[in-house]
């Protein structure tokens, strides 16, 4: 390590006052758990032996984005997995959605591409609707989270709204079950809640995660249903004006695992049903505690980097031969690639 006697004397230093630093939280911490505490914020999980009999659908998707010199292509990705367990034998499908494109840049370029990937994950979901019929329909990452985007000026952020609350429609027109699971360590949802209804101050690292560690540690639980004080306002074109809340809820299926946030629109009536069917979902590895087939779309739906490098190459080199001015210009790789 270069100039290491200057790195050991920064830590020697810096590790005495950083651990100041937080046990001057300590007691505040040590207070906010005596004041919740008794709150029953936090249940035992309800054990459930059935056999799951359902049709079920897991979506989640995948993005992988190379900055040029003017230029940035993106590949974007979603899966679909149809798991029917209605049936005797292999009943898995999947229905899969893949595009490539270029983006100009700004300073949403990111955000851009990730809109572009929510907008193909609706589009595949109602694919699989319309195709399967499934009774759940399990959405990678928090729906609250997901109608909260933050707007921004660009074409993408009206397309992947609109497909979004076409996804909600559709579920409540032909009453299916729609849920959002999320692995989101860094929320403050639910801190949000307690401060709130109970008038407390948090220390600003504490998240949802951290609270829940404080509370429950290594158990399995589920705490108590919350509603993120908001609601979503949509104008579809094709139809009136959207409103809902969002519920939601925190599962730790095994002992190991980190803290599931679920949630559901609030038309959903069978809340404690799905609660008990993810924890049967997630049974499959006692140390993630995370719905298989969820996990299993998931790897579908990741684009490797070998993949998207492989891809973004070729269609770079076949820019150059047809058109070399417009590569020249444009999509030429910047010059710190090439750099030692």
């Amino acid at each position: 390590m270069r100039h290491y006697s200057i790195w050991i004397d920064k830590y020697n230093k810096n590790r005495e006052s950083l651990l100041k630093d937080l046990e001057g939280y300590k007691k505040g911490i040590e207070s906010i758990r005596k004041t919740i505490s008794d709150k029953n914020l936090i249940l035992p999980l309800e054990k459930s032996e059935s056999e799951i009999k359902a049709r079920m659908c897991f979506v989640d998707g995948g993005e992988g984005i190379r900055e040029l010199l003017g230029a940035a292509i993106y590949l974007i990705r979603a899966s679909g997995l149809i798991l029917d367990r209605t049936k005797r034998g292999n009943n898995e499908k999947f229905v899969r959605g893949l595009d490539m494109n270029i983006l100009d840049y700004d300073d949403y370029t990111k955000e851009r591409v990730e809109l572009l990937r929510g907008a193909m994950e609706s589009d595949v979901a109602a694919r699989c609707i319309e195709e399967h019929d499934p009774e759940y329909l399990f959405m990678d990452g928090s729906l609250y989270v997901n109608s909260r985007k933050r707007p921004i000026e660009c074409d993408e952020y009206p397309i992947y709204r609109k497909k979004f609350v076409r996804l909600l429609k559709l579920c409540k027109k032909k009453s299916i079950h729609i849920i959002g699971v999320s692995e989101d360590s860094r929320s403050r949802l639910f801190v949000n809640y307690l401060s709130r209804k109970y008038n407390i101050k948090f220390p600003r690292f504490m998240t949802d995660s951290s609270v829940l560690r404080l509370l429950a540690k290594n158990t399995r639980y589920r705490t108590v249903e919350f509603t993120p004080q908001s609601k979503f306002e949509a104008n579809d074109k094709l139809t009136s004006t959207l409103t809902a809340y969002f519920p939601t809820v925190y599962i730790q299926p095994t002992e190991l695992s980190n803290p599931l946030r679920v949630d559901v629109p609030d038309w959903e009536h069978e809340f404690d049903k799905i609660i008990r069917l993810i924890v049967q979902l997630s049974k499959g590895s006692k140390q993630y505690g995370y719905p298989i087939p969820l996990y299993l779309a998931h790897l579908d739906a990741r684009i490797e980097q070998k993949q998207a490098d492989w891809s973004i190459t070729q269609l770079i080199h076949y820019m150059s031969k047809n058109d070399p001015d417009l590569y020249d210009t444009i999509l030429r790789e910047r010059r710190r690639i090439y750099r030692p």
